[in-house]
């Protein structure tokens, strides 16, 4: 067993790389990608007559994966090579989206088909994800782990949440199997983009010579139990799952209020356009965060930024809830971004204390955790907003991340970097 030095025994290192450039080119392609489907997925199923029931359908089928393949995906992202499963995955949904282009220009597409699509772009995204999130430590050196984490939450931010939505609504105006045909040439692009990715150095298919006590060497079970032994034998990586498991659950409760407050016949009464217009506030301010993010950490500390993050994100929640204004729910919108610091603090950590040859699995696992509760919060919003309306589900949802406020900063470590070593 060997011991990897802490980020502050490493030499500094000031450049991210090229490796990483191509890596930021990929992970803005295929962003780009996920918002335009996204809108579009819904979207053609209202036109198609699906109905309530049928986006409903839609959007089950492309979140299931995350409770039934999360932990198989990174059982693969630890017995292979992560960027050449990531090249295979983006290949694949080129197929899945120009499949369901054509169909869709034939006008032979329906719910099923389109039910279908969302399931294997789920499961897609399982694994591009957790290959993706293991990839960055062997591309720039640890000390550089909250930099690179940082541009690459620009990266999705700017493409997912602000260039995505529009694109996608743009591209659906002229026609449904063109979006999907779009967005099939930029997953398209992005293989080009990991095709200048070196191979993976740490990692090789199960058992190989270079990738000691890596998964493949006992069943798949038991593979699979030694990445959630690792998750919930380190209490800083369990308090940081459950606590953004928490946080998610809160954030897909607020966001499944927020129209019922904002819109007609709700107390703010906005106008669809003006509703979309105050969303992008949490995109520009996300963005702003996560270009600051790296320097905060480094001059603040982790855990300074950490409380930083999660009070941004009480305020954002309970101000609006208080005083739903159109100024306020601004403003709290505004400050939700600061969770930007809370997702840089956490997957650093994660990439810097897992070792190599376990990151896949306990990423999947950590992440099955956090999306899981995605689907109760948006539950929850119907149940306590059907009874007593939009703002105690604001009020609640603030009141849960002051709840796991306290275990995550606490848990955090006050200097960024400053990790257990990894063992290998």
């Amino acid at each position: 067993m060997t011991t990897t030095p802490l980020a502050s025994d490493s030499p500094p290192t000031t450049t991210l790389g090229r490796p990483f450039v191509w890596l930021w080119h990929a992970c803005a392609g295929s962003n780009l990608a996920d918002g335009i489907y996204q809108v579009a997925l819904p979207v053609t199923a209202v036109h198609l007559g699906g109905g309530a029931g049928g986006v409903a359908l839609v959007a089950a089928m492309s979140r299931a994966p995350w409770l039934l393949f999360a932990l198989f995906s990174g059982l693969l992202v630890d017995r292979y090579d992560e960027r050449r499963l990531m090249r295979i995955v983006n290949s694949g949904r080129v197929v899945v989206l120009g499949t369901t282009a054509l169909l869709l220009a034939l006008g032979r597409a329906d719910i099923a088909v389109l039910a279908v699509a969302a399931f294997l772009l789920g499961i897609g995204e399982t694994v591009f994800d957790t290959a993706f999130h293991t990839t960055t430590p062997g591309l720039v050196a640890p000390n550089q782990l909250e930099r690179a984490n940082s541009r690459l939450q620009a990266a999705e931010i700017t493409t997912n949440q602000m260039a995505g939505p529009p694109v996608g609504g743009m591209l659906l105006g002229l026609s449904a199997g063109l979006a999907f045909g779009a967005t099939a040439l930029l997953y398209l692009a992005t293989v080009l983009a990991l095709l200048a990715l070196p191979a993976s150095g740490g990692t090789s298919p199960a058992g190989g010579p270079d990738h000691p006590g890596g998964a493949g060497r006992t069943g798949v079970l038991a593979d699979i139990r030694t990445g959630l032994a690792f998750l919930f034998g380190n209490r800083t990586l369990l308090v940081y799952a459950l606590g953004v498991g928490a946080l998610n659950l809160a954030w897909a409760a607020v966001y499944a209020a927020l129209p019922v407050l904002a819109l007609p016949p709700g107390p703010l009464g906005l106008s669809s356009a003006s509703y979309g217009s105050l969303l992008m506030v949490a995109g520009v301010s996300g963005l702003v965060v996560s270009l600051l993010s790296a320097p905060a950490i480094s001059r603040l500390g982790a855990r300074l930024c950490m409380a930083l993050g999660l009070a941004g994100m009480a305020a954002g929640f309970l101000l609006p809830g208080v005083r739903p204004t159109v100024a306020v729910l601004g403003v709290g919108l505004g400050c939700t971004g600061l969770l930007i610091l809370i997702n840089v603090v956490t997957v650093s950590y994660r990439q810097r204390t897992v070792p190599q040859h376990l990151l896949g699995r306990v990423t999947s696992a950590y992440r099955l955790i956090a999306f899981g509760c995605l689907p109760v919060g948006s539950a929850l919003a119907g149940v306590v907003g059907s009874h007593f309306g939009p703002r105690p589900v604001l009020v609640l949802a603030g009141c849960v991340v002051c709840a796991v406020a306290v275990p995550m900063t606490v848990y955090t470590r006050p200097a960024a970097g400053d990790a257990a070593p990894r063992t290998s």
